[in-house]
C-alpha cells in the first residue's frame, strides 16, 4: 500500500540563493548600524552592545535550528523516496510471482501445476492484501471440470490409459488445492478462544459452486462465508466443528454421508434441494435461519442440534430421520405420506 503522507515540495534554486542574499544584506546593514551608532566606549554603548550580542546569539541559534530543520526535511524526503521505491519494487515482484504461478496452473504437467499452487500459497500467506484474490483463484481451479469429462472418452488403447493417468494426476493436484485451503482455514483455538495456528487466514470467503470435491475434510475450518451450491462431494465430506460467520449456501449440493457434528452457522444456512441422506447434524448450532426445503434428509441425524432461528423443512424427505428434542416441529409431510401409501 502506498504511503499516504503528503509529498514534500522541493526548494527551488532561486529560493536558496534569495535566502542567502537576504542574510548577507541583513548582516552588512546590521554591522554598519552598530558601528555608526555604538562606536564610542561609553558604558551605555557597551551595555547596548552586550544586548545586541545576546540578540545575535539568539538569531544565530535560530538560524542553526532552521538549518537542522532543513537537514531533517531533506532526510525525510530521502526516506520517503526509498520507501516508495521499495514498495514499487515489492509490488512488481509480487505481480511477477503471481503471473508466473497462474501460468504454471495452466501447464499440462501435473508437477508444474502443483508448483503453481504452492507458489500461490506462499504469496497469499506473505501478502495479506492479495490473500482473498488468491483464494478465489484456487476455488476457480477447483470449479473447473476434470480433464476428459466433457470430451469423448476412448473405450480402450493407449489413449484411454493416458487419459486415466492424466485424470489421476489432476485429482492429486486438486486434492493438494483442497488441502492448501483447509490447512489455512483452521485457527486451532486455545482454551481462551484465541487462534494458535500462525498459518490461519481469517475473514475468507469461499466460492465453490458447481465444484466436484473428493474426500473433502473441512473439519475445524472457520470462514466468513461459503458457497457450495450445486457442489458434488464425493466420499464422506467432513465439516465437523466448522464455523461459518455469515451465510452458508449448500443449495442443490450432493453431499450424502456428510458429517457436520458440532458445526456452527452464525448466518443463514441454506440446504434447499440438497442431497443429505445419512448425514450427521448432531450438536450443530443454527444461530440464524436454516432452510432444508425439498432436501433429502433420509436417515439424517439432528440429535442435539440447536435451531435459534426459523427452520424450514417444507417438502423435505425425512424418512427415518432422527430429530430428537432439538427440533420442535419438522416431521414428514402428511401429503407426501399419503402419496407413498
Amino acid at each position: 500500500m502506498r504511503s499516504r503522507e503528503t509529498p514534500l515540495r522541493a526548494l527551488s534554486l532561486r529560493a536558496v540563493w534569495g535566502g542567502a542574499a537576504l542574510l548577507l544584506v541583513v548582516g552588512v546593514v546590521t554591522g554598519w548600524l552598530l558601528l555608526s551608532t555604538l562606536g564610542s566606549e561609553s558604558p551605555r554603548d557597551r551595555a547596548r552592545l552586550e544586548v545586541i550580542r545576546t540578540t545575535i546569539s539568539i538569531v544565530a541559534g535560530t538560524g542553526g535550528a532552521v538549518a537542522l530543520l532543513l537537514a531533517a526535511r531533506r532526510q525525510r524526503t530521502t526516506e520517503l523516496t526509498l520507501i516508495e521505491t521499495k514498495h514499487d519494487a515489492t509490488e512488481r515482484r509480487t505481480t511477477e510471482l503471481y503471473s508466473a504461478a497462474i501460468e504454471q496452473l495452466g501447464s499440462d504437467k501435473a508437477a508444474v501445476r502443483l508448483g503453481g499452487l504452492y507458489a500461490l500459497e506462499r504469496l497469499a500467506h506473505d501478502h495479506h492484501a492479495h490473500r482473498q484474490t488468491i483464494v478465489e483463484v484456487l476455488c476457480a481451479y477447483l470449479r473447473m471440470p476434470l480433464i476428459g469429462v466433457d470430451s469423448e472418452v476412448p473405450e480402450e488403447g493407449m489413449e484411454l490409459v493416458a487419459l486415466r493417468r492424466m485424470q489421476a494426476e489432476e485429482r492429486r493436484v486438486r486434492h493438494a488445492a483442497q488441502h492448501i485451503l483447509c490447512s489455512h482455514l483452521r485457527p486451532w483455538r486455545d482454551a481462551a478462544g484465541n487462534p494458535t495456528n500462525d498459518k490461519f487466514w481469517p475473514d475468507i470467503d469461499l466460492y465453490l459452486a458447481g465444484a466436484t470435491l473428493r474426500h473433502l475434510n473441512f473439519s475445524g475450518c472457520h470462514v466468513r462465508s461459503a458457497v457450495f451450491s450445486n457442489v458434488h462431494l464425493e466420499g464422506a465430506p467432513i465439516f465437523d466443528g466448522a464455523v461459518f460467520d455469515e451465510s452458508a449456501n449448500f443449495v442443490n449440493a450432493s453431499m450424502d454421508h456428510a458429517v457436520l457434528h458440532g458445526a456452527t452457522f452464525h448466518g443463514a444456512a441454506v440446504f434447499s434441494q440438497a442431497s443429505l441422506a445419512d448425514s450427521l447434524f448432531t450438536e450443530v448450532r443454527f444461530a440464524a435461519a436454516a432452510r432444508f426445503d425439498n432436501a433429502d434428509l433420509e436417515d439424517a441425524d439432528f440429535t442435539g442440534a440447536r435451531f435459534e432461528g426459523p427452520a424450514l423443512f417444507t417438502n423435505a424427505v425425512t424418512d427415518d430421520t432422527i430429530f430428537g428434542d432439538s427440533v420442535p416441529f419438522p416431521r414428514a409431510d402428511p401429503a407426501r405420506e399419503d402419496q407413498r401409501r
